[in-house]
């Protein structure tokens, strides 16, 4: 039964890397295909990158100051939970500080970069 399915799996790999030699067509005319990042050049492509990323920070650090928060309004007096929620909201409170200030850096950066002229 081992040397069967070896025997099959061979034939597959063979098969898959033999096959697309029989495939020989070839497009008559040149085709352009669309972006689909949507830039138009490597800056604005950097720019939607970056931008996502820090979205994504700044809603992690969103879900922090919840967190924080839960932690906090369920403590009971638990002198350890309410310092542990506490510390936990300041740190998120200075992470989405740290996200805004980084965000506005990159716009200030980005549009120094895009609008200046090339040579």
């Amino acid at each position: 039964m081992h040397s069967y399915l070896k025997k099959i799996i061979y034939i597959f790999i063979l098969f898959s890397v033999f096959y697309p030699l029989n495939v020989l067509a070839q497009a008559s005319e040149r085709v352009d295909l669309p972006q689909p990042l949507g830039g138009k050049d490597v800056s604005s492509l950097a720019a939607q990158i970056i931008e996502t990323i820090l979205g994504l920070v700044g809603v992690l650090a969103l879900v922090m100051f919840i967190y924080g928060g839960i932690l906090w309004m369920t403590s009971a007096g638990k002198k350890e939970q309410v310092e542990k929620g506490k510390k936990t909201l300041v740190w998120s409170v200075l992470g989405l500080a740290l996200v805004a200030f980084s965000y506005a850096i990159l716009q200030f950066v980005l549009n120094v970069l895009i609008e200046a002229p090339v040579n």
